[in-house]
């Protein structure tokens, strides 16, 4: 049986002494089987398991130890144990007869049903931990073919991305020559053209040969940026313990030839040190503080903070500047490749800076966001898990 229950075969070839059985143990709350004969009872064990086995001894053609003897010799009923019932009296001989055929216990009749009951219930036990037993086997072995198949597919996936990042290096490989090399020539060329043609060209004319060289030069930045991109999902982590306070300061002495004919207010709050990768790091602080500095200009004096706060689940850094912001509804576009929220007119870029952002931060196990009004600035956030936290030396 397979619903939490198991089978008892009670074999006798009076009915009377069947229904005496079953009132004794059918408060067990078991599959109660009943064979009227010798034959009958081996039928059964032919066609299903059994707990226990509780055999008349004395029965007409075939007897209890006879047909206890064919029920051993089946590989699958081999070990189920047999309770011999027998209305004579025992001999020596008849124990050792039964016993040789398997029995694992003799009662006499009339059954006292309190015994009965406490020895059929033993073997019900028994069998009902070594059925929950077979079944956690078999849901152990099939987890242990689904990780199998996992660990297969796994493997196919690995030889699948190995060789997708080959064709990527590839193809950069081919950008960064195939692309390069025309737009060189074409900014080239435009220029010479310019040069020779001289006055011939008109105003109108001389604009668009500028306006040639300069979607060739943006064209290269972007290659220049795609490729950027890529590469930090490629490149490989060295993990160590950063100084966030020293990077900050470190980026905005690269900032300084922006900002000297400026007016900006920095506020700088204490930062805690991290564990992670200098280089990748460091391009989030150079992306988030450059974009501050650019968002700020019309604003005079600018203002830009930096700040973080510190949980047990994980270090939120932030950016808050007093620019010219954005709308929230286009927020989810901000941290996607060559999305950008302002026009080249307003502000340069190539729309990666951020994406970048995202990217280093998912390979350090953190997050990144933001909040902004049109008009009244803008906030960006990124996150490192807790557990990157290095506290600051005494």
């Amino acid at each position: 049986m397979s619903d939490g229950k198991v089978n008892i075969l009670m074999v006798d070839d009076e009915p009377s002494n069947l229904m005496a059985l079953e009132a004794v143990l059918e408060s067990l709350g078991q599959g109660l089987v009943k064979a009227v004969s010798g034959k009958d009872a081996l039928r059964q064990v032919l066609s299903q398991d059994f707990a226990v086995i509780l055999l008349d001894v004395n029965m007409p053609d075939l007897g209890g130890i006879e047909t206890a003897e064919l029920v051993r010799a089946r590989d699958r009923s081999r070990h189920t144990p047999i309770i011999f019932l027998t209305g004579a009296v025992k001999t020596t001989e008849m124990m050792f007869k039964g016993y040789s055929a398997g029995a694992v216990d003799y009662l006499m009749k009339p059954i006292e049903p309190e015994i009965l009951r406490a020895k059929v219930s033993v073997f019900v036990e028994l069998a009902l931990m070594r059925q929950n037993l077979q079944r956690e086997m078999a849901e152990r072995m099939r987890v242990a073919a689904e990780i199998c198949n996992l660990n297969e597919e796994l493997e196919r996936k690995n030889l699948d991305l190995t060789a997708a990042n080959a064709d990527l290096e590839m193809f950069a490989q081919s950008i960064s020559h195939d692309l390069r090399m025309p737009l060189r020539h074409i900014h080239a060329y435009a220029a010479l053209l310019e040069e020779s043609a001289g006055r011939k060209l008109t105003r109108e004319e001389v604009l668009f040969m500028q306006n040639i060289q300069q979607a060739s030069v943006r064209m290269s930045k972007l290659i220049d940026a795609l490729l950027a991109f890529s590469r930090i999902g490629r490149a490989s982590m060295r993990m160590q313990v950063i100084d966030m306070d020293d990077m900050v300061r470190d980026t905005l002495a690269q900032l300084q030839p922006e900002v000297l004919s400026r007016h900006i207010d920095w506020q700088m709050r204490n930062l805690p040190q991290v564990k992670g990768d200098p280089d990748l790091l460091r391009q989030v602080w150079v992306n988030l503080l450059a974009n501050a500095v650019k968002y700020t200009r019309p604003r005079d004096p600018a203002l830009i903070e930096v700040g973080s706060v510190t949980d047990d689940k994980e270090i939120v850094f932030h950016v808050k500047d007093n620019g010219v912001g954005f709308n929230m509804q286009q927020a989810d576009r901000l941290f996607s490749v060559f999305h950008r929220l302002h026009s080249d007119a307003e502000f340069e870029g190539t729309g990666v800076g951020l994406a970048n952002v995202k990217r280093i931060i998912q390979r350090h196990g953190g997050r990144t966001w933001a909040e902004a009004r049109v008009g009244e600035g803008a906030t960006i956030y990124f996150s490192l898990p807790a557990d990157h936290f290095e506290p600051a030396a005494a």
